[in-house]
C-alpha cells in the first residue's frame, strides 16, 4: 500500500510538471497563432484584390473567347447537309460548353482547398510530432508506473472475482438443495391434495347422509305427532270397551254380510239352473 501511495505521489508529481510546461506551450502557440492570424488576414485581403483583379479580367478574356467561337461557329458548314450551322443549336453547345467550364472552375477550387487543407493537417502533424518528442521518455516512465498499477489493482480484482466465484459456489449449491427440497415438497403437496379431495369427498357423502337422516327424523316427528293423535283413546277405559265392542259387532256384522253374500250367491246359481231348465223345455216344446 505505501509502495502503491510512493508511486501515485510520483505520477501526480509528473504530472503536475508536465501539466506546467504543456500551459506554457499553450500560451506561445496562443501568441504565435495571433500574429499568423493578423499576418494572414492581411495576406488574404491583398490576394482578394487580386484575385477580384485577375477574375475580372478572366471573365473579360472568357466572354470574348466565347464570341470569338460564337464567330467561328456562324461562318462553319455542316458536313453533311452544306448548310450552315443553325443559331440555336450554336447557342445550345456554347452553353454546355460554359457549364463544363463552370464545373471544371468548381473541381479545381476544390482541389486547391483540399491541397491547402493537406498542407495544414501535415504541418500540424509536423509541430506535434517536433513537441512530442522531448516527452516520449517521460511518458514510458509514466506508463510503466501507470502499468504497475494497473497491475495490482487487477490482482486485487482478480482476488474479489476468486471470492465472488466461491461464494456463486455455495449459492448454487444451496440452491440445488432448495430446489430439491421444493420438489418433494411440491410432491407431498400434491398427495395431500388426493387426500384432501377423498375427504372432501367424504364429507359431502356425510353431509348427505345427514341432511337425510335429518329429515327422516322430522318425518318420524312429524308422524309421532299424528299417532299421537291418532291415539288419543289410550287411558280412557270406557272408551276403549266401547272401541271393543263396536269392533266385534262390525266383525259378527262383517261376517253375516259375508255369509248372506254366499247365499245370495247360491241362490242365483239356482235361478241360474231353473232359467236353463225352462228354457230347454221351451225348446222341446216347439
Amino acid at each position: 500500500v505505501d509502495q502503491r501511495r510512493v508511486r501515485e505521489a510520483v505520477v501526480s508529481t509528473q504530472s503536475t510538471g508536465r501539466y506546467t510546461k504543456c500551459l506554457q506551450a499553450l500560451d506561445e502557440l496562443e501568441i504565435e497563432n495571433d500574429r499568423v492570424q493578423k499576418e494572414s488576414e492581411l495576406r488574404i485581403s491583398e490576394e482578394k484584390e487580386k484575385m477580384e483583379e485577375k477574375k475580372s479580367h478572366v471573365d473579360e478574356m472568357t466572354l470574348q473567347y466565347f464570341e470569338f467561337k460564337k464567330g467561328v461557329a456562324k461562318q462553319a458548314v455542316n458536313s453533311r447537309s452544306g448548310k450552315p450551322l443553325a443559331l440555336k443549336d450554336i447557342d445550345q453547345c456554347v452553353m454546355n460548353e460554359k457549364k463544363k467550364e463552370e464545373e471544371v472552375i468548381a473541381v479545381r477550387l476544390e482541389n486547391i482547398k483540399l491541397i491547402n487543407k493537406l498542407k495544414k493537417r501535415e504541418a500540424q502533424l509536423k509541430q506535434k510530432e517536433e513537441l512530442a518528442d522531448g516527452l516520449h521518455l517521460i511518458d514510458f516512465e509514466q506508463l510503466k508506473i501507470e502499468n504497475q498499477t494497473y497491475n495490482e489493482k487487477i490482482e486485487e480484482r482478480n482476488e474479489e472475482l476468486l471470492k465472488l466465484r466461491k461464494k456463486i459456489t455455495t449459492t448454487v449449491q444451496v440452491l440445488t438443495h432448495v430446489k430439491e427440497k421444493l420438489q418433494f415438497v411440491q410432491g407431498e403437496n400434491a398427495g395431500q391434495r388426493e387426500k384432501l379431495k377423498v375427504v372432501e369427498f367424504e364429507v359431502a357423502k356425510k353431509r348427505d347422509i345427514l341432511s337425510r337422516t335429518k329429515q327422516a327424523r322430522d318425518a318420524l316427528r312429524i308422524d309421532n305427532v299424528k299417532q299421537r293423535k291418532k291415539c288419543g283413546l289410550i287411558g280412557q277405559e270406557s272408551l276403549l270397551r266401547d272401541l271393543e265392542v263396536r269392533k266385534d259387532d262390525s266383525e259378527s256384522l262383517t261376517t253375516s254380510i259375508e255369509n248372506l253374500q254366499r247365499h245370495h250367491m247360491d241362490l242365483l246359481m239356482q235361478v241360474d239352473g231353473v232359467r236353463q231348465k225352462v228354457d230347454a223345455v221351451k225348446v222341446h216344446s216347439m
